[in-house]
């Protein structure tokens, strides 16, 4: 937890941290079930949290699970407790209620626009006075909520935008005192429960937005023990975690694109080499290694942990430099795929296998990695495995992009458009690319003025267009950190004199005429910050942080990269 992120306040605070809050043991598994990598934490207060990732939320932000068993004071000691420990952007209360209103059906999810404390008052001898609190939902929060992408576990239920009331009673029948006090002074709430008001409570005391989230498990009659029975509280649980999930989803893309990132940095040099010419091809290989190659060959290969150089791979040119030597590699392992002529071959430790030819005038693009060869020529694209040699994929794109670790594969379709429509698809050895989801729609101007990186993880996709630049969430297609003002136009036009690179934290790298800068998202004064003025022909990043360079002097230089 000491480890400050990017999107972090400036008083440490941890905007890429969430608590979610659960009064009972189910409601917390349905939330634990949707985490990865959870681990125990247990602060001095001795308060035992779950802390785990959020798979399809923006990489870095975790979710602390706590729960407050039943009743507001238990949940607003707890909501502190959890406040001062995490000190998180956010804090949600998710799990099940009753409903006080026929319109709302069993399993439907509640959002709580205010939350009212219903058991203060005053008794005089004629009548009960209530001294009702309420806590107002925060509108940045509440507009997040409408319109999400929920992944429902089961058929999607209606979704409320109302008030709840929230006090230390159980309610369990509808001709009693209390039912008849929230009908009569609570009339607007539309859901009972016992735990909103603490933790409203308690997120007011630490300064921090709150959220309440209750999926409707009953009717707060006397029927409730036989809705329970029949598996209610379960479906309840389960609707009102996934709408939770997308929640904090879309709360930590907000928060990144309101908080851009400061620049990273270069590292220690870890390994400097020459080439016998300009450096035209350029990747990170299996084995932590390096491979680059000017255009008459041959492709030289160092290892990164003591740089040394290994067995060159020999390659025939074809008409260089259009049809230099080139070489694409995955970090993650697998072959090393070389342009040899005309022809693709897949170099293994032991035996090099042929992938057929190449048709005059395509080319490897730069994309390619071991486990699939991407060809293009203009804006045709073959996806060819490197395992078989069979073309998977066939597609029409401005250009494209395949991650580090070969996960994902990005594709700016639309020609005609120039490359508006960015498609992603899952890539799994041995089955076909398949499409995820809807395109992701780009700021983009008419013509082929477009590069597109994903990052080493798949994650986020970097854009840049002669107008626009930008870094999206891939797995929910919003943009997280965006700016007008691109690259040059020349860079553009010609996507190959330009590399492009989104790290893994999402910060952007691209060439201007030679040289490489990182993008400033406060303006479009992008600041060269490798030495040597211009020059730079190739950039290329690895899944654990190494920043390698290619220079038109033929130096090969690899940096670590900090952020």
């Amino acid at each position: 937890m000491s480890r400050q992120a990017w999107w972090q306040d400036a008083d440490g605070g941890r905007n890429d941290l969430v608590v979610v809050l659960t009064a009972l043991p189910l409601e917390a598994d349905a939330v634990r079930r949707r985490l990865r990598d959870v681990r125990r934490h247990v602060p001095a207060s001795g308060t035992v949290f779950s802390v785990g990732e959020l798979p399809g939320a923006p990489p870095g932000v975790t979710v602390a699970l706590g729960v407050t068993g039943e009743g507001t004071r238990e949940a607003a000691v707890i909501t502190e407790r959890a406040i001062a420990e995490f000190r998180p952007g956010l804090v949600l209360l998710v799990g099940v209620a009753g409903a006080l209103k026929e319109s709302i059906g069993l399993g439907d999810v509640v959002v709580a626009t205010r939350v009212h404390a219903y058991g203060g008052g005053k008794e005089t001898a004629e009548a009960f006075k209530s001294r009702p609190r309420t806590w107002d939902a925060a509108h940045r929060l509440l507009s997040l909520t409408y319109d999400l992408e929920v992944e429902w576990p089961g058929a999607a239920p209606r979704v409320h935008h109302k008030p709840i009331a929230s006090g230390d009673t159980l309610l369990a029948s509808r001709r009693g005192p209390l039912a008849a006090l929230l009908d009569e002074r609570f009339e607007d709430a539309v859901a009972v429960e016992m735990e909103g008001a603490g933790v409203a409570l308690g997120a007011h005391l630490g300064e921090t937005n709150a959220l309440v989230i209750r999926g409707i498990s009953d009717r707060a009659d006397e029927h409730k023990q036989v809705a329970d029975a029949g598996g209610s509280q379960e479906t309840a649980a389960a609707n009102a975690a996934a709408f939770a999930a997308a929640l904090i989803g879309a709360y930590a893309a907000v928060r990144r694109s309101a908080s851009p990132p400061a620049p990273g940095r270069l590292g220690a040099e870890v390994l400097a080499a020459r080439l016998g010419g300009p450096v035209g091809s350029l990747c990170f290989g299996p084995r932590r290694t390096l491979l680059a190659a000017a255009a008459d060959g041959p492709i030289r290969r160092w290892r990164l942990d003591d740089g040394a150089e290994l067995p060159p791979i020999a390659a025939a040119t074809w008409m260089p430099p259009r049809y230099g030597v080139r070489v694409a590699a995955s970090p993650g392992g697998g072959p090393v795929v070389v342009r040899d002529g005309f022809r693709l071959r897949a170099e293994y430790p032991d035996r090099s296998v042929d992938l057929g030819g190449i048709t005059y005038p395509g080319d490897l693009y730069f994309a390619s990695t071991g486990s699939y060869a991407l060809l293009s020529w203009a804006t045709s694209f073959t996806l060819r495995s490197a395992a078989t040699g069979a073309d998977l994929l066939s597609f029409k794109a401005v250009a494209a992009s395949i991650s580090a670790d070969e996960s994902t594969l990005a594709a700016a379709r639309g020609p005609v458009s120039g490359g508006r429509h960015v498609q992603i698809y899952h890539l799994r050895p041995g089955e076909p690319p398949a499409p995820r989801g809807r395109p992701i729609e780009l700021h983009q101007v008419a013509g082929m003025a477009l590069q597109i990186a994903l990052s080493p993880d798949g994650a986020m996709l970097g854009c840049m267009t002669a107008r626009w630049a930008g870094v999206f969430d891939v797995e929910r297609g919003v943009p997280i950190m965006p700016r007008s003002g691109g690259g040059d136009v020349w860079s553009q036009i010609f996507p190959e004199a330009m590399s492009l690179v989104c790290t893994p934290g999402g910060r952007l790298l691209h060439m201007r005429k030679g040289q490489v800068l990182q993008l400033n998202l406060n303006s479009r004064d992008d600041a060269p910050f490798l030495p040597g003025g211009g020059g730079y022909r190739r950039l290329v990043m690895s899944p654990d942080g190494l920043l390698a360079t290619g220079h038109a002097s033929g130096w090969v230089r690899v940096h670590r990269w900090e952020e």
